[in-house]
């Protein structure tokens, strides 16, 4: 069985057909079955004929002994050779599985003989027989076999059974030997079942078998069904549900085989034929904001066989039949996945029948064809429904997967072996998976132009097959299938849509609503409360009326003015009929109700937009805008006060539905509104999408108003202040700068679009939220041309166009004139190139042709007059030239000037213009954020997306992270070894990114030394990726991808296992903890498997220097070990002093002389005495070499006493032991061989003490002092309630070695040691110090009674503070006579030394942190002198022998 492809390219239903025949005297063959029943179209047919070819069996050759192959070589033992005499090149040769032997017949092995000859040599007791593989052709001289089947419709199976009975016992006497054989098989083919493929299909009850639903918890069954459909609904405990109350198919399935061989020709064909019936009803939820990838869930198994058809049959037994066999295995699967930007619920179905093909054929040595055919009936689409709240795309696909195994077998007899027959059958085919893939897809887009959720909604999918788990190409009999035949559909549907209130799309392609989400409530306030009262009636005679503006065009509809009045506005005056649009631009001829500000006029023009697609056939209609007097109404419509009569309020309405003819040609009355309360409504809300701030919907109409126009331009402190400096710059600045060539640009590669980066989207003056980020040039130091003034419209329709060369008209989206409208960055280089032109010209200025664009009557395309993905769309570009006569031979000049402006991108276009382009940039102020190799501009997100959006977990958070533009930039190098496409997720254009992120990673990558990288597309993800299977992340790792905080890393070469990990976090720690302590953020590190998470964030803790949060999102007991590593580090690093960073790490990490193991022992090794450099014995070790083996004895005993024998029976032990006591005997002190053997096995004897668990319950007890101070006031504080050195047997024993005495001469009292510094120096007790140190673990207590003892402890001190990395704290206790500032002011002195020299691959990852206590007189009074363990006589050379032989040397 073959694993699911949820993709698979078209494959090959692999029908293998190989043979292995047997040679006879008759090798023709032909027979001819046929069954049809004409009622039921029921057809069966069986039909052969051909040869066989010239077969030599093995198995039937007596002679033959034994058989050995060896690759292509068949040797053959037998007792008369001359039965190969007639054996000839191009037979065939087969053998049973007894004999031991393999074949590879059509790429599979065969356990047997089957092989061409190729040659034959004949030995005296052997056949040598050379061979190569033998194919299926090869079985026949020649053959044509056909087999084909189609099932029928029968009225009953008990019809079809005597239909079939009464055919066989009339042709009983003429059938054939394969007849014969095929009449009961062609009966057991009355089961439906067996050529009915079902999935989830009942056959008796036609319709499913199991109602299901598949959410974020898993597969539920639903075994009583949904008891009216499945309903979707927002669970909390389910993050998406797919429930599917009626999901079934079934393939009713036929059959066709043909095999031709000739001696010029082979051909080969299968072909799958039958009905597909599939019948789907879904329902979808998201309770919230998800990115789900494709889910594929199994739903249903069936297994199903055909019996084997007998399609080539011999009467003689040593031939048995050829038989075809089909396998299958029918699942049901559902496939789900969505971007969802918040809830939505949504139901949809649809149902089809088609008649399928799959043909297979190979001709000669062609490659394997496929060919695929679906027939083309309608889909049935069920009524769909939706609720949203915000854009998604979603897909439920139901795939139905056939996967068959097709074989011919065909064997024959074997001799006999005991009492067992054995068949030796070639079995041909492979698995094959077939699929049909059919999904329902919704998409639903946010149209940020038209301010609308559009929808697609179809089906979609396609034909696919796997073989032998290939998923593009497909290998059969050796040949390749190209992956090309896919058979793909995909199909619209029409649909009716209820985002909140009815809509209906009657369109194929898409349905459209208007995006109302999240809209305000009805005004609690009044019209005057929330736009501002009325300050005075506008009349036509006031000079404020020629600031309104007049709507043109018939987008809305407007009705005649007061009719059955007989004036208005003043007696004089008549009333005007402009239903059919504007009459005229004079004071008299400008009609009332088209009359309004710029601000209403232009949300209306956006309201008509709205009204349009919700409702096709009507269109917006005002009833009042502007109000003045009539014969009807003296003082105005609407009473004593009210802000229509300054134009900033409208009566709306929204007429009946018009026929295709009015609404393209208006009518001369304006068809009659349709007041309905469910219009009114939708009305309502569709003003409120439109951002007209006040909204009252009435009975019969809907009154909307806007506050009053702004007269001052957007406040941008920052950048008015820059660009009022903008003409600081001074010409000589460009003198440097060479001038560009026509053609040419600047840089002199790349496009515009490239250096700049694509337009993101299209900038309307209809999209405040956009268009506010323009910036109004106010300056008259630029010439304006602004040559489309005179157009009969501009950005709409209803538009008039405004002239704007001399100065800016206004500052509402209306007043404001599209040449003059650019980004701020723009801006302030078209402000520097007009000034730096008006210096080297001062007869002549700028001149800006064009920058903005929006479409106008004389617009060459729909969008404006320039490319679709211009930049002048965004206000990014600028076409500019000169003023004056005769500009065109300075353009070469002008374009130098605009390369010294600060533009990004300058092209010379044209001897008439230069075209200047720039980045994007925050429209608000430019910042540009500083990497270790290069700069990023800041840029603002792109208007209504959220998917750039800060994550809300982190807005209140101090730093926050800028966005960049990364389109064309992703080998910019922001480090030495990180690029930003590194950073940048392969699927967003822009990222965020903290810079303490990359220097960070940087900081690790050159510790390391080691190539390190970035897993892919896990550094910044927008949000959109970043809530891809975000319930299954550690909750620490939810929000920082999305900020551009956080990276998992790996090795970038070999595998990043538990040690890996365990480095890179140890490095990370030590590398960037203390880099971000500086600005008070901290390190987030999460563990996994096979990477490291790593965070940039803040500190929370504000008495903690350093911030580390460690997390495992395994919990395996593999990385247990990693993450008490990584605790053990964070909390050296927090709770320490400096970190420990070599200045040079090379030197601090040379091999240590006594090895890796013993890296904290210090201890004088050198080779500089030439007196030390031999190891002859001396007289005096000659002489004490009876007392050192008595002292070695004696050291024995004592071990064998306190540990029993297992001690001392370890040969590691007593080795060390007898080297460092005995055999090691020497006077040199510091230097030469003996010294060297004496140390390393005095360590290795330690070693083995402190590692045999002697010391396991003081470890967390052990104290520390100065043991070379014979009347020490603080031994006692330091060995009663704690564990001193002093206290151990060890000690002890090591004390009572150093005083042993011989007498040089027997009759002399004259003692000397043996062990004396003078003659044999033992470092015992400097070294069991050192073991006792790095032995120590939790708090280590060192008592000092004076200052001098910090310069005696110095070695336990600098181990207790760099190598020992159990230790938590050391804790100083201090004696009066101690200055207490002096030794704080010392080891802080020391700790910075020793972490600048220590080497991190076996010290801590900081030091030690310490803190000081006070000895009271009271405590060190009340401590008693404990008893003396040993003779203070020995205290001088205990400790004292470096200082003996310093003296010496």
């Amino acid at each position: 069985m073959m694993d699911h492809a949820t993709s698979v390219p078209v494959c090959v239903f692999l029908l293998l057909l190989p043979s292995s025949l047997v040679a006879l005297d008759n090798r023709d063959f032909k027979h001819d079955f046929e069954y049809h029943h004409e009622g039921s179209g029921e057809r069966f047919r069986v039909k052969g004929h051909g040869r066989l070819a010239d077969i030599v069996i093995v198995d039937d050759i007596p002679q033959i002994t034994k058989i050995l192959c060896e690759g292509n070589v068949v040797l053959i033992a037998t007792t008369d050779v001359t039965i190969s005499a007639t054996w000839r090149p191009s037979q065939v040769i087969v053998g049973g599985p007894d004999w031991g032997c393999s074949s590879e017949v059509d790429g599979r092995v065969q356990h047997g003989l089957y092989r061409k000859i190729k040659s034959v040599n004949q030995g005296k007791r052997t056949v040598e027989i050379m061979t190569e593989n033998a194919g299926l052709y090869d079985s026949f001289e020649t053959a044509q076999l056909h087999v084909h089947h189609t099932p029928g419709n029968w009225s009953s199976r008990e019809e079809r059974e005597n239909d079939i009975k009464s055919r066989q016992k009339r042709e009983a006497s003429s059938d054939s030997d394969v007849g014969s054989r095929l009449w009961p098989l062609l009966l057991s083919y009355g089961d439906e079942s067996l050529f009915t493929i079902p999935f989830n299909y009942d056959t008796s009850k036609d319709k499913e078998v199991l109602q299901f639903s598949v959410s974020s918890q898993g597969v539920e069954i639903k075994a009583g069904g949904f008891t009216a459909g499945f309903a979707p609904q927002h669970d909390a405990k389910k993050t998406w549900e797919l429930g599917c109350t009626s999901c079934y198919a079934f393939f009713r399935a036929g059959f066709t085989m043909e095999l031709n061989i000739g001696p010029d020709n082979t051909r080969f064909l299968l072909q799958l034929s039958g009905e597909f019936k599939f019948n789907t009803d879904v329902g979808l939820s998201w309770s919230r904001e998800r990115n789900l990838g494709n889910k594929t869930f199994t739903l249903a198994k069936k297994e199903l066989k055909i019996p084997s058809i007998p399609i080539l049959y011999f009467p003689n037994p040593l031939v048995p039949t050829m038989e075809l066999g089909i396998d299958l295995l029918a699942e049901l699967l559902v496939q789900v996945g969505a971007k969802v930007e918040g809830k939505m619920l949504a139901t949809a179905g649809f149902d089809y029948n088609k008649k399928l093909t799959v043909t297979f054929k190979k001709e000669n040595n062609g490659p394997f064809t496929m060919f695929t055919g679906l027939t083309d009936e309608p889909w049935t689409g069920h009524t769909p429904t939706f609720s949203m709240q915000a854009k998604f795309s979603a897909n439920a696909a139901l795939v139905p997967k056939i996967t068959l195994t097709p074989t011919i077998s065909f064997g024959w007899k074997v001799r006999f072996v005991g009492s067992n027959l054995y068949l030796f059958s070639l079995n041909f085919g492979a698995p094959v998976a077939f699929s049909l893939n059919a999904g329902i897809t919704f998409e639903v887009a946010y149209d940020s132009a038209q301010r609308t959720f559009c929808l697609d909604l179809y089906h979609q999918g396609d034909i696919a097959i796997e073989a032998n788990k290939v998923t593009s190409d497909i290998v059969v009999f050796g040949e390749t299938v190209a992956s090309s035949n896919i058979l793909k559909y995909k199909k619209k549907l029409s649909i009716s849509l209820w985002p909140r209130t009815s809509f209906t799309c009657t369109a194929l392609v898409k349905c459209c609503v208007v995006a109302c989400v999240g809209l305000p409530k009805l005004p609690q306030l009044s019209m005057d409360q929330t736009v501002g009262a009325m300050k005075k009636k506008i009349t036509r005679a006031d000079v404020d009326f020629q600031s309104l503006k007049q709507m043109k065009g018939t987008d809305v509809l407007f009705v005649a003015e007061e009719k059955t009045a007989s004036y208005c506005g003043v007696p004089s005056r008549k009333c005007k009929d402009c239903t059919r649009g504007v009459i005229g631009w004079t004071t008299d001829d400008k009609c009332a109700d088209r009359m309004m500000t710029g601000d209403l006029l232009e949300k209306l023009e956006v309201l008509s937009k709205f009204v349009r697609i919700t409702w096709p056939k009507r269109k917006l209609r005002v009833e009042e805008a502007w109000d003045e007097p009539t014969s009807a109404y003296q003082n105005g419509r609407h009473g004593a006060s009210s802000v229509h009569y300054e134009g900033r309020a409208a009566d709306l309405t929204v007429t009946s539905e018009m026929t295709a003819d009015q609404l393209k040609n208006t009518p001369k009355d304006a068809p009659a509104s349709d007041k309905s309360s469910t219009i009114m409504v939708r009305l309502a809300q569709l003003a409120r999408c439109s951002d007209l701030p006040f909204v009252d919907q009435k009975s019969d109409y809907v009154e909307v108003a806007v506050k009053k126009s702004a007269t001052s331009p957007v406040k941008r402190t920052r950048f008015d202040r820059q660009i009022k400096r903008a003409t600081d710059i001074q010409l000589g600045y460009c003198v440097s700068i060479s001038k560009l060539q026509l053609g040419k640009s600047n840089p002199s590669t790349g496009t515009p679009e490239f250096v700049c980066g694509e337009i993101n989207d299209r900038i309307t003056r209809y999209d405040p939220q956009a268009f506010l980020r323009l910036y109004q040039y106010p300056f008259n130091d630029v010439e304006f041309e602004n040559k489309r003034r005179n157009d009969a419209w501009c950005g709409a329709t209803s538009r008039e166009c405004i002239d704007c060369r001399t100065k800016i008209q206004g500052e509402s989206a209306y007043d404001r004139c599209a040449d003059r409208m650019m980004t701020p960055r723009l801006a302030y280089r078209v402000r520097r190139l007009g000034s730096l032109v008006t210096q080297k010209w001062v007869d002549r200025k700028l001149k800006v042709i064009g920058a903005w664009d929006e479409p106008t009557s004389s617009s060459t395309n729909q969008w404006g007059s320039y490319g679709a993905q211009s930049l002048h769309y965004e206000g990014r570009a600028a076409q500019v030239s000169l003023t004056g006569s005769s500009p065109n031979s300075l353009m070469g000049d002008l374009s130098q000037l605009a390369v010294c402006a600060g533009f990004d991108y300058v092209r010379y276009t044209t001897n008439n213009y230069i075209d200047v382009f720039v980045q994007q940039e925050s429209h608000t102020k430019g910042i540009v954020v500083p990497f270790l190799k290069a700069n990023l501009l800041a840029v603002d997100p792109p208007p209504h997306s959220i998917n750039y959006g800060y994550p809300e977990n982190l807005r209140t958070e101090l730093f926050k992270t800028l966005l960049f533009d990364g389109s064309h930039r992703s080998q910019l190098k922001l480090s030495d070894n990180f690029v930003l496409g590194e950073f940048k997720h392969p699927e967003a254009r822009y990222l965020r990114l903290d810079d303490k992120l990359v220097a960070c990673l940087q900081n690790i990558r050159t510790a390391l030394g080691k190539s390190l990288k970035i897993v892919k597309g896990s550094a910044y993800r927008p949000r959109s990726e970043n809530i891809v299977d975000i319930d299954e992340r550690h909750p620490e790792e939810i929000d920082r991808f999305q900020s551009g905080q956080a990276a998992e890393i790996q090795m970038a070469t070999g595998t990043s296992g538990p040690k890996e990990i365990t480095n890179l976090g140890q490095e990370a720690m030590k590398q960037c903890a203390s880099m971000l302590s500086v600005t008070r953020r901290g390190l987030g590190i999460g563990i996994h498997a096979d990477r490291l998470y790593i965070d940039i964030r803040p500190n929370t803790i504000a008495e903690q220097a350093l911030y580390i949060r460690v997390w495992d999102t395994v919990n395996s007991s593999t990385n247990a070990s990693v993450m008490n590593d990584l605790l053990v580090t964070k909390d050296q690093l927090e709770r320490g002093g400096p970190e420990i960073n070599p200045v040079d790490p090379e030197a601090a990490c040379e091999e240590p002389v006594l090895g890796k193991e013993n890296y904290h022992i210090n201890i004088p090794m050198s080779n500089a005495r030439s007196d030390c450099a031999s190891e002859t014995s001396s007289d005096f070790c000659k002489q004490t070499q009876t007392y050192r083996e008595t002292v070695l004895e004696r050291i024995k005993k004592h071990f064998q006493k306190k540990t029993g024998d297992k001690v001392v029976r370890s040969s590691t032990f007593v080795s060390a032991l007898t080297t460092c006591l005995k055999d090691a005997c020497g006077h040199c002190l510091g230097s030469g061989p003996t010294w060297e053997k004496k140390v390393k096995s005095c360590v290795k004897m330690l070693n083995y003490h402190r590692t045999s668990g002697a010391w396991n319950n003081i470890t967390e007890k052990m104290s520390f002092f100065n043991l070379d101070s014979p009347k020490s006031s603080v031994r006692a504080l330091a060995c009663k309630d704690y564990v001193c050195l002093e206290k151990t047997d060890l000690y002890g024993l090591f004390a009572r070695i150093l005083s042993e005495k011989y007498r040089p001469a027997k009759n002399s009292s004259v003692e000397e040691l043996v062990y004396g510094p003078g003659d044999n120096p033992l470092p015992i007790m400097d070294l069991a110090e050192q073991t006792f140190a790095i032995s120590a673990s939790g708090i280590a207590r060192v008592f000092i009674e004076k200052d001098s003892d910090v310069s005696a402890l110095w070695k336990v001190l600098k181990i207790l503070f760099v190598y020992n990395k159990e230790i938590a704290d050391v804790e100083f206790h201090l004696t009066a006579d101690v200055n207490k500032n002096k030794l704080v002011e010392t080891i802080q002195r020391k700790s910075e030394v020793w972490a600048g020299t220590g080497c991190p691959k076996w010290s801590r990852a900081a030091i030690t942190p310490f803190k000081m206590v006070e000895i009271s007189k009271g405590r060190l009074k009340r401590a008693l002198p404990e008893h003396e363990s040993i003779p203070r006589s020995f205290q001088h050379h205990l400790h004292q022998w470096e200082l003996d032989w310093i003296h010496k040397t």
